[in-house]
């Protein structure tokens, strides 16, 4: 069984020697055939569940299955949510038959959060199966148990989000997306430019640091200090002969957005995005060090921040599919997000309908979120009138001949196209 931090899918028969303990189990017991996770007894029941059934099967069954789930794995089940299906119902009390509250409502998914917040369970165990339940309504199921913080099982899976750490300890923001090239640097930077002053029409308000996680990220937290002088356009290339990667988002926010900024890495992303390995936990302490009253986290790729803020600005490309707005575990994404922008709002990523089929699903999904539309254009942080400019890009290549059509004409210089640049984020 696969158990790292973030959404572990854990078939329960195949744990590997020296993992650790699933809720439930005492532990790995060796047999002749390997290594077995061995079931609490009877009388070992240490957490609260609310289980998911359906009229598909007949109550006495369903019973079976909440007494497996006390003797064998330990859950008191105190109560549960009829998902649908009347075929093997009896017509009896089913409260009564299964000596447990039983939630039979219009909005199964409403009732279902309503328990959570009543009982506070450890876990949610799904008991249901098709027709009742498919495979995309049980990731909908899997979005709604785990915005509540709660762990949801069923008979070959485990989903589990650890909790994040509240490491800032000052106000906090994250810049999040729903993958690569979606403007998670671009609007960290600008946050942090326009928070601090320099962006127009905005007066100084905060002292913001960025602490950034990437794939290609240093062994160590490492900081920038974008706020001192000697950061300039020539310090990027100076970091190539020391074997560093010059296109690290840290050193970009350092000179984009002239702050301090820490550089952190990260290994892996699961399905709601937590990183299986990150150094940001550290980056965050280092970054309690400074005499900054702002803290922005910027996520990678998928993968967001393994800790807790206080407001959360999710970028979301309009290329991308619908799917990944509605589907799977991306609405825990969208419901996590104070403000939502949707960027590369223009042809030929993506048509009007598009782009408003996006809004609508955004609006679905969470619609206490705000909501705004852009597109991106270089902007020059000092004059460059009359030079010769190279622009070096991570935009998509289908955003070429946008930025080749605006860029002289924005710059009032003459330019040097490059190929699109790989990123280490």
């Amino acid at each position: 069984a696969a158990v790292g931090q973030g959404i572990a899918i854990a078939p329960k028969s195949m744990a590997k020697t020296g993992e650790p303990r699933k809720p439930g189990f005492r532990g790995l017991r060796k047999t002749a055939f390997g290594c077995i996770l061995e079931p609490l007894g009877e009388t070992d029941v240490t957490q609260t569940a609310i289980a998911l059934i359906d009229g598909e099967h007949l109550p006495d069954v369903t019973l079976s299955g909440i007494t497996h789930a006390r003797k064998a794995l330990g859950y008191n089940v105190v109560a549960a949510v009829l998902l649908g299906g009347q075929e093997k119902l009896t017509g009896d009390n089913l409260s009564e038959l299964l000596g447990i509250e039983v939630a039979d409502a219009p909005s199964p998914g409403l009732a279902l959060t309503a328990l959570i917040r009543t009982h506070r369970p450890d876990v949610v165990i799904d008991l249901s199966d098709e027709p009742v339940v498919g495979y995309r309504r049980r990731f909908e199921l899997a979005v709604r148990v785990l915005a509540e913080g709660v762990r949801y099982e069923g008979a070959d899976f485990h989903f589990n989000i650890p909790e994040a750490p509240r490491l800032a300890r000052v106000p906090s923001l994250s810049v999040v997306g729903t993958g690569k090239r979606v403007g998670k640097t671009a609007f960290g930077a600008y946050v942090a430019r326009a928070l601090s002053g320099r962006e127009k029409p905005i007066t100084r308000t905060f002292t913001p640091c960025i602490i950034t996680m990437g794939r290609g990220g240093p062994p160590e937290p490492e900081l920038i200090r974008g706020d001192l002088p000697e950061i300039t356009p020539e310090f990027l290339p100076d970091q190539a002969p020391a074997g560093k990667p010059a296109a690290r988002d840290h050193f970009e926010d350092a000179l984009m957005a002239r702050v301090p900024t820490i550089g952190c890495r990260r290994c892996g992303g699961g399905f709601a995005g937590t990183p299986y390995f990150s150094k940001v936990a550290d980056g965050a302490r280092l970054a309690n060090t400074l005499e900054c009253d702002l803290h922005i986290y910027e996520g990678s790729g998928a993968s967001l921040p393994p800790v807790r803020t206080d407001a959360c600005l999710l970028t979301i490309g309009a290329f991308h599919a619908l799917e990944q707005v509605e589907g799977f575990l991306g609405p825990l994404r969208v419901r996590r997000a104070d403000l939502v922008v949707l960027t590369l709002c223009e042809e030929p990523m993506a048509s009007p309908g598009k782009v408003e089929a996006l809004a609508d699903a955004v609006r679905r999904v969470n619609p206490d979120a705000d909501l705004a539309r852009v597109v991106f254009r270089p902007k020059p942080l000092s004059d460059v009138t009359g030079k010769r400019v190279i622009v070096a890009t991570t935009a998509m290549s289908l955003s070429s001949n946008l930025l080749k059509d605006r860029k002289s004409t924005r710059l009032n210089s003459s330019h040097i196209p490059l190929p699109r640049m790989p990123s280490s984020a």
